[in-house]
Parts: structure tokens; sequence; C-alpha cells
């Protein structure tokens, strides 16, 4: 299967960004995967460990509805949603990633959590 890379402007900067899925006995294993445009190899991946769903696949992928804690507003959440990608770039930034380094988050829900979502009901 091809993987499809697309592209986002943060900032000043444009990014590309894959995202792998892999499903295996009930359980979603999704990684998002983002470099510079013109340092492909030097990515900033972050790894989710979900249930799966049979017919749907990975709640992360479908709009699956989650909730804020701050404000109680339950939001469709996608990791396609370019706003999504856009959190993620941001945070990898503020954490240590410039862009020329590679580095890997491998707690995708533990990030989740603190931008604010109710991971719980995504916990396989």
């Amino acid at each position: 299967m091809k993987k499809i890379i697309r592209k986002i402007n943060v900032g000043e900067k444009e990014y590309v960004y894959v995202i792998n899925k892999k499903y295996h006995q009930g359980v979603s294993e999704v990684s998002l995967s983002i470099s510079l445009k013109k340092l492909k190899n030097m990515t900033c991946s972050f790894h989710f460990c979900t249930w799966d769903d049979p017919i749907t696949g990975s709640p992360l992928l479908v709009g699956f509805p989650l909730k804020k804690t701050a404000t109680g507003n339950i939001e469709k959440f996608n990791l396609y949603y370019p706003r999504i990608v856009k959190y993620f770039i941001l945070y990898g930034l503020e954490n240590g990633w410039n862009g020329a380094n590679r580095i890997v988050f491998n707690d995708g829900l533990e990030i989740l959590s603190k931008l604010e979502y109710d991971v719980l009901p995504l916990k396989p």
C-alpha cells in the first residue's frame, strides 16, 4: 500500500507528514511521522495504541467523539485533521524537536491528555 504524504504549513515552514496504522488482535497501533519538507529523514514521531473496531478501524482515524476536559465539550477527533497535526507539530517543537533531529514520543495518548482530551475511552 502506498503511503500518502500530506503537506501542512505551520508558521513560515512547510512540513510533511505520514500516518501509518497496524491492527492486530483488537489493538490499533497508529503512528504520526512529521518532518520538514526538505529534511524528510529527520522526523518527529508519535505512537498511539488504542482499541480497534473490526469495521471502522482505529478510533483516532474516524472522527471519534472525545471530551475536552477543560470545557466539557465533545469534539470529533480525527488524526487526519490539519489542526490536530498542527498541535502535534507545535508539541514536538516545544519538547526538543527542531526539524534537524529525530525524536520519538511513544505515548501519544498521554500527549492527547496534555492537550486536554479525555483519553480514557481510547485505551485498549
